[in-house]
């Protein structure tokens, strides 16, 4: 098969014999690409300072057959995100969304969606000075929902009836992965209550741009409301626990004392 092209986010690499390396990339055009540098340990000219993670390049490679690994010719550097390497938290945030996105999208299976929210969450590390409550919730959110997981907040998920704002009477079934109205409000399971804000946060994630909704200000209460929503989501999910996560919770990233932004409820 002749040498294909395409931009794309290195997610992780691992050394693999001498001289070789392993790597897995997000592509924007082959969904999740998994394939070996020949001599990347030691080349001086096709791989340098390309492969470390977070990193954004043009890749060159051979894809693979069945599961065989691809051949990656070489990378060309488009842009190396350097936050994550100056600042602790940055570093977290960026591993876990890295690795999220590694475990939840499955070979070619990924679009041009999950590239894209990648790099608009790296370019929000890069970039804002101050970080939104609602990043890492927000990210998670949006890449359930290019997976096919978004949460229903618009009918309840057992009588199917529309939910319009409830003022702040709205139960979420994480098992429903919805909304209920007030009269299903028993026929959930476990359920988390919302208020209009977090579910007006919620339904803007449907329209509005990555890059924006990673932005959005909202309060401390939102932020949590939405973590616990994306937090239950994934426990159905997830085909493996996360390293970062771990992280996270050793650096209390996901802590109200430990988030800047706006600090009202």
């Amino acid at each position: 098969m002749i040498e294909k092209r395409t931009a794309a986010v290195v997610l992780r690499a691992r050394p693999y014999g001498e001289s070789d390396k392993i790597v897995t990339l997000l592509t924007r055009d082959w969904g999740k690409v998994t394939g070996i540098a020949k001599g990347a340990k030691r080349s001086q000219r096709r791989f340098v300072n390309v492969l470390d993670s977070f990193t954004h390049v043009q890749l060159y490679f051979r894809p693979s057959r069945g599961d065989d690994l691809a051949f990656i010719f070489r990378c060309d550097l488009i842009r190396n995100f350097r936050a994550p390497g100056q600042d602790l938290r940055r570093y977290a945030f960026a591993s876990y969304i890295t690795e999220l996105i590694d475990v939840m999208i499955a070979g070619r299976e990924a679009g041009t969606e999950a590239y894209t929210l990648l790099l608009a969450g790296l370019t929000t590390l890069e970039e804002q000075s101050v970080l939104s409550t609602i990043f890492l919730p927000a990210f998670t959110l949006l890449l359930l929902s290019s997976t096919g997981y978004q949460p229903n907040v618009t009918e309840c998920q057992h009588c199917g009836v529309f939910i319009g704002a409830n003022k702040g009477a709205s139960v979420f079934s994480p098992s429903r992965g919805g909304l209920l109205c007030p009269r299903c409000h028993d026929h959930g399971g476990m359920t988390i209550h919302l208020s209009d804000d977090t579910v007006q946060a919620l339904t803007a994630s449907r329209t509005t741009p990555p890059e924006d909704f990673l932005r959005i200000a909202t309060s401390l209460r939102t932020a949590r409301e939405t973590r616990a929503v994306v937090t239950s989501l994934l426990s159905r999910h997830l085909t493996r626990p996360l390293k970062s996560q771990a992280f996270l919770e050793q650096l209390e990233a996901f802590s109200d004392s430990h988030v800047d932004g706006p600090q009202g409820e």
